[in-house]
């Protein structure tokens, strides 16, 4: 992999894609830009990320960082194949497989040690729950469960979901690293948990498509979490975990969430003082 600056003077090709935090553009052959918007830093975490993933053939490679008009580009191994969240849209009785899929991939991932520069997850989830709006009971409720979880030192995408996930000819790739953390695997398997579970499909999807996602994610997040388990010591306090991340979910400010996931930790807690 060439210096910081190495390739800044080529030019980018077409738009292929763009986010809240950066843009993907074509660059030449067999290869991606992700630039990051002016005030996002995620590159730093998904360079180390990347690195650490080199040999492992479950992300693509990173083969330079450039600047460009002050933005920070990562130049990355063009992965060609869908999404695994349009493949399930596509081809909905494939369902059970790409489950399967879904859970080898993120495994593949928890195997790989986390480098040392980046964050600690339970950190990351404390300042969170920090800024998310809830009462001072359920903040209480959750910054004691955190409390009482373990560090880790592997690997964590911190955003893994199918969206997440490119299905080539020959290989599965995990993108967008933005979110990766040094942490427990099972905190990691938790998120994900709580994005199929309950994160809200994109605005303006019709009430008949909401009905037929609510039970084909239920099929997936079942099947995941089946195949995640199988072969693999079962994760441990993945409760704790998924209602933690509940509560650090709120801060990403989704409005359409709020009712269900406040609902969620309220409901926790009172169990949990009876």
């Amino acid at each position: 992999m060439s210096g910081a600056n190495a390739g800044s003077t080529a030019a980018p090709g077409p738009l292929l894609g763009a986010g809240r935090e950066a843009e993907v553009y074509a660059w030449g052959e067999g290869a991606v830009l992700k630039l990051y918007r002016p005030g996002f830093g995620g590159h730093i975490a998904e360079a180390a990320a990347l690195r650490s993933l080199d040999s492992q053939g479950i992300a693509p490679r990173l083969l330079d960082t450039v600047d460009r008009d002050g933005r920070t580009g990562l130049v990355l191994e063009r992965v060609s194949g869908p999404d695994m969240l349009t493949l399930l849209q596509r081809q909905p009785w494939r369902v059970l497989g790409l489950a399967g899929a879904l859970a080898a991939a993120h495994r593949a991932v928890h195997q790989v040690a986390a480098p040392a520069d980046l964050p600690d997850l339970r950190t990351v989830l404390g300042a969170r729950i920090h800024d998310a709006p809830l009462p001072v009971q359920l903040r209480d409720f959750a910054v004691g469960l955190l409390g009482g979880l373990p560090d880790g030192d592997r690997l964590c995408h911190g955003d893994y979901h199918p969206g997440n996930v490119l299905l080539a000819a020959d290989r599965t790739a995990v993108i967008d690293w933005a979110a990766a953390a040094r942490g427990v695997p099972e905190a990691d398997h938790a998120r994900t948990l709580l994005l199929l579970r309950w994160a809200d499909p994109l605005p303006g999807t019709p009430p008949l498509s909401r009905a037929l996602i609510a039970v084909g994610r239920s099929l997936l997040t079942h099947r995941y979490a089946h195949a995640y388990r199988r072969g693999a010591a079962p994760p441990r306090r993945v409760d704790s975990w998924l209602l933690v991340h509940a509560a650090a979910r709120l801060a990403e400010g989704i409005d359409a969430e709020q009712a269900l996931l406040t609902g969620v930790l309220d409901r926790a807690r009172r169990m949990s003082a009876r």
